[in-house]
Formats: C-alpha cells, sequence, structure tokens
C-alpha cells in the first residue's frame, strides 16, 4: 500500500543560484515519495515571493500592486475621515503589509524596491490630502515621523 500525502500537490521546489548555476541545472522535475513536483521559477513562502535569483522583484512586484489597490479602495472614503483616522486605516491596509517580512529584502536593488516608495508617497498624498504633485518629503519625516524606504 502506498501513502500518498494529501498535501502534496501544494508542495513547490525552487533552484536558487546565479545565472551562470541555474542554466546548468537539466532537471525539471523532483520525485518525492511517488509525486512528481514541477520546479518553478517563483515559491511562495510564508507570503514572501522567492524567485530563482533572490532579486525580489516579483514579490515588490505583487506587493505594491496590492498595496495600490488598498489605497485606490481607501480613497473612496478617506476624503470625509480625519487624518488620525486615515492614517489608522492605511496603517492597517498598506503600511502593515510593507512592514511584513521586510528584512527579506535587505540589501535588494534599490531599482526593486523603489515600487514601496511610490506606494509610501502615496499613503502620505492620501493621508494629508495633498495632490499628486504636491512636495510630500518634508511632510513623511515632520508629520507623520515615517522613514524612507
Amino acid at each position: 500500500m502506498q501513502f500518498i500525502c494529501p498535501y502534496a500537490y501544494k508542495n513547490q521546489f525552487i533552484w536558487l543560484g546565479t545565472p551562470h548555476q541555474l542554466s546548468e541545472v537539466q532537471c525539471q522535475t523532483i520525485s518525492l515519495r511517488g509525486v512528481d513536483i514541477q520546479i518553478s521559477t517563483e515559491v511562495t513562502c510564508l507570503g514572501v515571493l522567492l524567485d530563482t535569483r533572490l532579486t525580489f522583484a516579483p514579490h515588490v512586484r505583487r506587493l505594491s500592486g496590492k498595496c495600490f489597490y488598498h489605497l485606490r479602495q481607501l480613497k473612496t472614503v478617506c476624503r470625509i475621515l480625519t487624518e488620525d483616522a486615515a492614517m489608522s486605516r492605511v496603517h492597517a491596509f498598506v503600511t502593515s503589509r510593507i512592514d511584513y517580512c521586510n528584512s527579506v529584502i535587505h540589501g535588494a536593488r534599490a531599482a526593486h524596491i523603489q515600487p514601496l516608495q511610490y506606494v509610501l508617497n502615496a499613503a502620505v498624498r492620501l493621508i494629508l490630502h495633498k495632490r499628486k504633485y504636491d512636495h510630500i518629503t518634508s511632510d513623511i519625516r515632520d508629520q507623520l515621523h515615517w522613514l524612507p524606504i
């Protein structure tokens, strides 16, 4: 009798390495207890999207997309909220997502992290009722006491 784990289809496998190292890998599937697992180019672990080169660009892209979605949803109600109420909503839906597992992207290239700064800038504009082209660098530091990414 063969036992097949019911969660085997949720398993993901990824090869990590430099582009040169990854070009030498020929294996496309791994067999584990009779279940074939396809090699992926991206896997999710604890909500963090890992890519083969550990650039975290797909993770940041997905994270910033989710955050901008929530900012667009909050924009419809933030006009009637006070600054404190808007800040608590933005923290609950946006900045908490950015803060979660942010230590894993430490050391990533600035170009890959820049979308997160765009999210924070949009959040500041939403909280402080600023327009798109208003200068907000001093407001981030002086009014909200946030640090840049």
